[in-house]
């Protein structure tokens, strides 16, 4: 089987169907969920795009009372499960083109989700709907599965399966990560720490926009010092002054990755801390720069999973109290509540945490790994070794599913940044390789 030729008719439509998903702001909005839109409009408005996509093409469609919405084709013992996401984290940094009005230059898609999840996404859905198309979707059936919340912890996947009661698939994948695929995925928790600071000098900071993105810009309300803007030049610190005070700025990076950011939260800790004498703030500016915990006894490695991270996401100080979030990321043997102490007792806070999101990892002799590894080393002639991420996906939520794609090695990733991007050519060769997998998984026993 020729799986390019079977997807080129495709590419054109899967092009314009990206630009209008991207279009489509799905951050979720606090101010319009209501219950049958429980992420808000805009997520909402994305899943019912996927619906009607789904509809035009003969998919049978469940709107899973707004937290997911589920495609249905073929007929069949087996059932592929494919796993994709609507929502987006917000659009901070600065863009060169509006993060919701996508762009096509140099070859690549610009804008906020064109990489994480809605391309890959776009890439799935079209490789069934070849598949259906060219009669080959025989005795299975598949199930694209594309939530609301992911960015915020996949309750759309807990309800989905858990209050919906939802079949899980014989085997399955999510297009949310890396080529050639992803057999082993860290635990990752959020945690709060909460520490009193006397700064009187200060008024308030505030920034940041999720847990597991490194916080990219810092808002610092205080009288205006014009020797503390001199040390701020001093030390080469990027700002910008305000009426009000000091916006510090950063680099976003995804939370998996926070050594590739500048935490713009960390910098105005640190330094506010060094030119005030604040020894808080110093403390944890300067020791959460390391992002792998080793500064503060926080570090742990192992040969499958690598190293401990920690991303600090977001920061909020004000009437002496700093509150922050830590997107804490971790290898197997690990009891994260362990490593939590430990951090409340070298910074003297106080943490709560949310549920973790457990390790994860298969046999990479496993018939799904090896099934879906033969089909991306036929279509790219690329022998790169299965991987392991610090990245959490809903691989972690649907049983027998792996993360599989969309980033190919060598390639660079935007996820969670601003100028985010998809390659097309890689966009189109990504259908290809799902084409050729769906179609060989539904061929196991």
């Amino acid at each position: 089987m020729n799986y390019y030729s079977l997807m080129k008719p495709y590419f054109n439509d899967m092009r314009l169907a990206l630009l209008r998903l991207v279009s489509i702001d799905s951050v979720y909005d606090e101010t319009t969920k209501t219950k049958e839109m429980p992420f808000g409009k805009g997520v909402d408005n994305a899943l019912k795009f996927v619906a009607d996509l789904g509809l035009r093409f003969g998919f049978e469609v469940d709107y899973c009372d707004g937290y997911a919405t589920e495609l249905t084709i073929g007929s069949g013992p087996r059932l592929i499960g494919i796993y994709a996401h609507a929502d987006v984290v917000p659009a901070s940094g600065n863009w060169d083109n509006p993060p919701f009005s996508p762009i096509i230059k140099d070859g690549k898609i610009y804008g906020r989700g064109t990489s994480d999840d809605k391309g890959p996404l776009i890439a799935a859905f079209y490789a069934v709907k070849a598949l259906k198309d060219n009669g080959l979707l025989k005795d299975y059936t598949v199930k694209i599965v594309v939530g609301g919340d992911e960015e915020r912890g996949s309750s759309c996947l807990d309800y989905y399966f858990h209050k919906l009661h939802k079949p899980y698939p014989d085997y399955g994948f999510t297009p949310d990560s890396d080529f050639p695929l992803i057999y082993g995925e860290k635990g990752i928790i959020d945690f709060y720490p909460v520490i009193k600071v006397d700064a009187p000098m200060i008024k308030s900071i505030k920034g940041g926009v999720a847990s597991n993105a490194v916080c990219d810009k810092v808002t610092v309300k205080m009288d205006k010092d014009e020797k503390f803007i001199t040390y701020l030049d001093e030390q080469k610190v990027s700002y910008t002054l305000t009426d009000e005070g000091v916006i510090f700025n950063g680099k976003s990076a995804h939370g998996s990755t926070p050594e590739i950011g500048v935490n713009a939260a960390l910098i105005a800790l640190k330094t506010i801390g060094d030119f005030y004498k604040i020894e808080k703030f110093s403390l944890i500016g300067e020791k959460l720069m390391s992002t792998d915990g080793e500064a503060f006894n926080g570090k742990i490695e192992t040969k499958l999973l690598g190293k401990t991270s920690y991303c600090v996401g977001m920061i909020d100080y004000e009437n002496g109290e700093l509150k922050f979030t830590v997107n804490f990321r971790h290898p197997e043997g690990v009891n994260p509540e362990d490593f939590i102490k430990n951090f409340d007792k070298v910074f003297s806070t106080k943490s709560t945490s949310k549920d973790p999101s457990p390790v994860l990892l298969y046999d990479p002799k496993s018939k799904l790994v090896k099934t879906l590894l033969n089909a991306y080393r036929k279509e790219t002639m690329d022998n790169t070794p299965p991987l392991t991420t610090g990245g959490g996906t809903y691989a972690k939520h649907a049983k027998n599913t792996i993360a599989f794609g969309a980033l190919f090695p060598h390639d660079i990733s935007t996820m969670h940044e601003p100028n985010e991007f998809m390659p097309l050519k890689e966009f189109e060769l990504a259908s290809v390789i799902y084409a050729h997998a769906i179609n060989d998984l539904g061929k196991l026993k």
